[in-house]
């Protein structure tokens, strides 16, 4: 190769590469410009939750709801942490209840009270053959016995970050839209969705801290249950 074809082919390789940097320093500016067009679009639509503190203190009227009745336990969405509840009850000394996750709603007495703890764990719902769709099936089942009065019907989330998501997030929107009273704990209400749907259903609720015991105690009528 002679010195001219030399020179020649360095200018092409100088002149591609910076061909390539302008290329490049274009699509990065264009990138810039997108995203800042966008971001104030982003920030408008973020959800602002700091207008008010969601309900901490036991809706009045649901004092001793639970007390000289029936109860019910059960989980939509096949919760684990239904056995938090339950263990709770019995170190009360509240050991008469029918525990059954599989419980259907025309197996319940009326006059009763059913605890349903909501919370999605695809591997149980996998273990009993259920899907999201049939435990939706399921609560609608209790919401329209609820409804006519043969029962009450106190709907419970306890799984905190854990069992949230969009499966679980739809079976709490349901439940706690058409229950007679919503209770949960304050970290299942993260970004105050469960106290948004409570509110916009008109249904009573109450968040409470990492312990459930004075809720329960108030559902049943106090200290002395």
């Amino acid at each position: 190769m002679n010195r001219e074809s030399l020179n020649t082919k360095k200018y092409d390789v100088r002149a591609a590469r910076a061909l390539w940097r302008a290329f490049a320093f274009a699509l990065l500016a264009a990138a810039l410009a997108l995203a800042a067009a966008f971001a104030p679009a982003c920030r408008q639509a973020a959800p602002a939750h700091s207008s008010y503190t969601p309900n901490t203190t036991f809706p009045e009227q649901f004092y001793g709801y639970a007390a000289g009745k029936k109860v019910y336990i059960t989980s939509i969405g096949q919760s684990v942490e239904l056995i938090q509840l339950t263990l709770t009850m019995t170190a009360l000394g509240m050991s008469d209840y029918t525990e059954d996750n599989l419980l259907e709603a025309s197996e319940v007495e009326e006059g009763a009270v059913v605890f349903v703890v909501v919370g999605s764990s695809l591997k149980s719902l996998t273990e009993n053959g259920l899907t999201r769709e049939s435990e939706a099936e399921r609560a609608k089942a209790f919401i329209a016995r609820a409804e006519r009065g043969d029962f009450g019907l106190v709907c419970w989330h306890i799984g905190g970050v854990a069992r949230r998501g969009s499966t679980s997030d739809s079976l709490i929107e349901l439940l706690f839209g058409n229950c007679d009273l919503a209770l949960f704990r304050a970290e299942s209400n993260y970004d105050l969705k469960l106290s948004d749907w409570a509110i916009a259903a008109g249904v009573p609720y109450c968040q409470f801290g990492s312990g459930m015991t004075d809720t329960i105690k108030q559902l049943f009528g106090g200290a002395d249950v």
